[in-house]
């Protein structure tokens, strides 16, 4: 999903909110459906009243919603809405939206560098198998404007086959000893200038 409306974008840059769509989403990978606003409180280091704030924001721009309850009726739960999205100010837009779109960028990579800081302290703890398969890489590619997008098409298109695959083990009801791990991806491509 391209979020391209700045009051979308808006409802995002903010760290406790990035905080609470990186756990949620967390969640529905592991196939727990949702969390309650204490629980992710206690993630993103806050008060449950401040972060009902944050999570009504987020609904109110249809990142998230209400999950079915637990069974207690006095629960509230939250679960994302969406799989996964790219924010990007349309070609014409004013410098305002611009401003808004490089913002939410600077938020969203903020909590993948304490995501990926987290990674590098835990690491000797873990399976080494698992450190074998997690990579870090940087490169530099030359390529027409042809070969960019097909390079793109083609990871989309990969990463969008295991995150159906990371869904579906979602809505089956994941088994937590079934062999999976759940990895972060964040994937740069963009030109040097």
């Amino acid at each position: 999903m391209d979020i391209t409306d700045p009051e979308r974008m808006k409802a995002l840059a903010h760290p406790a909110r990035m905080a609470v769509f990186d756990f949620l989403a967390t969640r529905r990978v592991q196939g727990a459906d949702g969390a309650t606003a204490t629980e992710i409180a206690e993630v993103a280091g806050m008060t449950p009243s401040a972060m009902s704030y944050h999570l009504r924001t987020l609904a109110k721009a249809d990142f998230i919603e209400e999950a079915p309850s637990r069974g207690d009726a006095r629960e509230r739960l939250w679960r994302m809405k969406i799989h996964s999205f790219s924010i990007k100010a349309e070609p014409d837009a004013p410098a305002s939206h611009k401003i808004i779109e490089r913002t939410m960028g600077e938020v969203f990579m903020d909590q993948q560098e304490r995501n990926f800081a987290h990674w590098l302290d835990q690491r000797f703890e873990v399976d080494p198998r698992l450190r074998e398969v997690s990579l870090t890489q940087q490169g530099h590619l030359r390529l027409t404007i042809e070969e960019a997008e097909e390079f793109s098409r083609r990871y989309q298109e990969l990463e969008g086959e295991y995150a159906d695959r990371t869904f579906k083990r979602a809505e089956q009801g994941a088994d937590p000893d079934d062999g999976t791990v759940i990895f972060n991806t964040v994937f740069r491509f963009f030109p040097r200038l």
